[in-house]
């Protein structure tokens, strides 16, 4: 009996989880560039802003979705954060909508459905670009709502065993820890609303009292919190301050709740519990109002002290020296209404990240004051978040229908955009390789011949990108024809120079110039991207400043 309660407990979660998943990525799918251009167009007003967040966490059932998303739109400038932090605010309440759904007994629901998405996959309907994500999300929502319906079963099996009942029963009496394994659960699932949903099922079969259940959901708001901190950990700069905003608020707001609840408890002064229990005699429904309560509360919060944050926030996610370069300069999602005009764009954004190549060896032309100052592992970074970026506005450009000859430009663009990305990672890992110390002179001096080399070549290239003039492209062309007999002449020299070249330097020799070798191939490749029907022409490499070591 256990085994068979257990078992219909975890196949109840899992198919739950699979459902909160399946529904935050097809809705998100669904909302696409319209979800965005809609939460930057809501910062004119706070009641907008709030709709917007309301909305937007009803869609996603994700507080970490939305701060991800709004973190990208201040990373690209179309909004401030002081604009994005009452739409996350208020899209914790957005949340709430799954807990709610869950205190309602919708098993007829989780059949229609389920047999809905039956007849579509029947119809082959799933196999549409355009209805793929609907009948998804339908599915989704099917499956999440039966793994809730035999999670309510298994926990009614639970309830038949008498030692289970007196360990909740004795357990009652640790409050914090309630609190404790609600956050817990809460960063394991990175969800609050899927801990107070489990909850829910544990409540209603009387296996936890509503003031367990309800501390646990107060547990689970701060850990969701955090949560959202950990998801974030690797991203730095002000946008990650979204993050941090995110944890203060649902911590600060749970900060409130927890005492009244205490001082409810032990005085009996009806406060939190006994409004929930006024409101509704119903368990599952007195749970969804608790979690709700704490969403409130961190809006309240918000509107209390949200602009007093800014001081805060800026020490603990203090702003980067090169936000303003990672911030697209031509790119913005209004562009996409004209897609001729958007490809424009998008070669001169594409220029400004190739521009950056020659900077890894110190070589500045063509660069904005300010991106002269970047250290080598930030110019990488630049340049793989516009990277990023462009080819998100790319692939929006594509869901246009714009027409054909649209269509292959942008798919150009983006087979243009993964070349650049990785010959930026490729001109970092060897400008790494050359700044090292070696232990022969010869490939001491291979490698200052290297970088002075490289970078004039990557100075012209970049020219040519940013010209797109014809007779630029063939001189980058006929720079980077055929390097193999140069490369070999090169690893030659090197051990000819030294015959007592030590083992690791054997290693440095060949690793530097199959990179340089690689460079090269994805530079004439860059090249052949931009005018296919450029015809190589003759160009005096003489009064080219590209070195002999090339």
């Amino acid at each position: 009996m256990i085994l068979d309660a257990l078992i219909s407990m975890l196949a109840g979660l899992g198919l739950f989880f699979i459902g909160v998943k399946g529904l935050g990525t097809n809705m998100g799918q669904l909302a696409g560039r319209n979800l965005r251009q809609w939460v930057a167009r809501s910062t004119g007003s706070y009641a907008r802003s709030a709709l917007v967040g309301i909305v937007s966490g009803a869609l996603t059932q994700s507080a970490n979705a939305i701060t991800i998303i709004l973190m990208s739109l201040a990373a690209a400038d179309l909004m401030t954060l002081p604009q994005g932090m009452p739409i996350l605010a208020w899209a914790n309440i957005g949340t709430s909508a799954l807990v709610v759904l869950a205190a309602v007994d919708m098993h007829l629901l989780v059949y229609a459905l389920v047999g809905v998405t039956g007849f579509c996959f029947y119809l082959n309907l799933d196999r549409s670009a355009r209805w793929r994500p609907v009948i998804s999300a339908i599915l989704a929502l099917g499956l999440l709502l039966l793994g809730l319906e035999l999670m309510r079963r298994g926990a009614e099996e639970f309830r038949d065993f008498t030692w289970l009942r007196e360990f909740f029963r004795e357990t009652a009496q640790w409050q914090i820890a309630a609190l404790l394994v609600g956050a817990l659960l809460a960063m394991i699932a990175q969800s609050a609303a899927t801990v107070s949903v489990l909850a829910i099922a544990l409540a209603t079969t009387q296996l936890l009292t509503f003031e367990q259940a309800m501390l646990t959901t107060f547990g689970a708001s701060i850990g969701s919190g955090f949560s959202t901190y950990l998801t974030t950990a690797k991203i730095r700069g002000s946008s990650r301050q979204l993050a941090v905003f995110q944890v203060i608020i649902k911590t600060l707001g749970v900060g409130i709740l927890i005492p009244l609840y205490f001082i409810e408890h032990y005085t009996g002064t009806p406060l939190i519990a006994a409004g929930i229990k006024a409101l509704t005699q119903n368990t599952a429904q007195q749970i969804a109002l608790a979690y709700l309560a704490c969403q409130v509360a961190a809006v309240l919060t918000q509107v209390a002290i949200g602009t007093r944050l800014q001081p805060l926030l800026d020490r603990l996610a203090p702003p980067l020296a090169q936000e303003g370069l990672a911030r697209p300069r031509y790119l913005y999602d209004q562009a996409i209404d004209s897609p001729e005009i958007a490809l424009t764009l998008v070669d001169r954004e594409q220029a400004r990240i190739f521009a950056l190549l020659p900077l890894y060896f110190g070589v500045n032309e063509w660069l904005e004051d300010e991106a002269r100052s970047l250290d080598r592992p930030a110019i990488l970074t630049v340049a793989q978040g516009l990277g990023r970026y462009v080819g998100e506005f790319l692939g929006d450009l594509g869901d246009t229908g714009a027409d054909r000859s649209v269509l292959e430009g942008a798919t150009d663009r983006l087979a243009r955009n993964s070349l650049l990305l990785s010959t930026h990672e490729s001109v970092a890992a060897l400008a790494d390789q050359l700044s090292q110390p070696f232990e022969s002179a010869a490939l001491t001096t291979l490698a200052g011949n290297l970088c002075e080399g490289l970078g004039a070549l990557l100075l012209t290239a970049a020219d040519a990108v940013r010209t797109l003039d014809p007779v630029d492209i063939a001189l980058m062309r006929q720079l980077t024809a055929d390097r193999d007999s140069v490369v070999d002449s090169m690893r030659r020299s090197a051990m000819d120079a030294d015959q007592g070249l030590g083992a690791a330097d054997h290693r440095h020799l060949y690793s530097i110039t199959s990179l340089f070798e690689l460079i090269v191939w994805m530079l004439r490749r860059y090249s052949g991207l931009l005018a296919p029907q450029v015809e190589t022409v003759t160009v005096d490499l003489i009064a080219q400043p590209v070195p002999s070591a090339l």
